[in-house]
């Protein structure tokens, strides 16, 4: 037969007499504490490039102490002469180029021998221009010119004063002359200066020199 098992049975525990407990105390409150800030990492300096030194700029020039200014005497300024009353104005004179006027004319001229040499009696050329205020003149005739010779060449037994032996108009203020000396006597080396007159019958009037050369 099966033992049975003996279970003995735990006595059973007593209460325990309550102790009074101390009353709990209270723990004091914490203090705070501050709380540290990690410092930031330092930067790495950063590398700047370094300039060139620039160049000095140049001085300025020194200044020259300015002259102290001169004080001028003050003069009374004089008292206003009255105004000159204006002079007249003279008439304009207008010259005429009819009759009652005379109109001045411009003459110059060129000689030149041409066949005409010493001890010959051939005809000297001159050319005469003629203009009056720029613009030629066109309308005269032989008769408007007059030629005189008052310088006598050493030999030379007759001037050709007014002996014109040909006369041409050319159409533009030139005029083609042709002299040999008077009374058929012929020419003699030199220098002849003449003098040319040329006058109109409307009162224009003008003059000049020339100078023919014989050799």
């Amino acid at each position: 037969m099966a033992k049975k098992s003996s279970s003995k049975k735990a006595p059973a525990k007593k209460p325990a007499a309550k102790k009074n407990k101390p009353a709990p105390v209270k723990k004091a409150a914490k203090k705070a504490v501050p709380i540290k800030k990690k410092a930031a990492p330092a930067k790495k300096p950063v590398k700047t490039k370094e300039k060139a030194p620039s160049k000095p700029a140049p001085a300025a020039p020194a200044k020259r102490p300015e002259p102290a200014p001169v004080l001028k005497p003050v003069f009374e300024a004089p008292a206003p002469k009255p105004p000159v009353p204006p002079a007249p104005v003279a008439p304009k004179i207008v010259m005429k180029t009819g009759a009652g006027g005379a109109t001045s004319l411009t003459i110059a001229a060129q000689a030149s021998a041409g066949s005409a040499a010493n001890g010959n009696t051939h005809p000297a050329n001159i050319m005469v221009l003629v203009s009056s205020g720029g613009w030629p003149v066109t309308d005269l005739t032989k008769d408007n010119f007059t030629l005189m010779e008052y310088f006598e060449v050493p030999g030379q037994q007759s001037p050709f004063s007014n002996n014109i032996t040909s006369f041409r108009n050319v159409g533009t203020g030139a005029y083609l002359l042709q002299v040999k000396p008077i009374n058929g006597t012929p020419w003699r080396s030199g220098h002849h200066l003449a003098q040319i007159l040329v006058s109109s019958a409307d009162d224009r009037q003008g003059q000049g020199g020339v100078k023919l050369i014989i050799r």
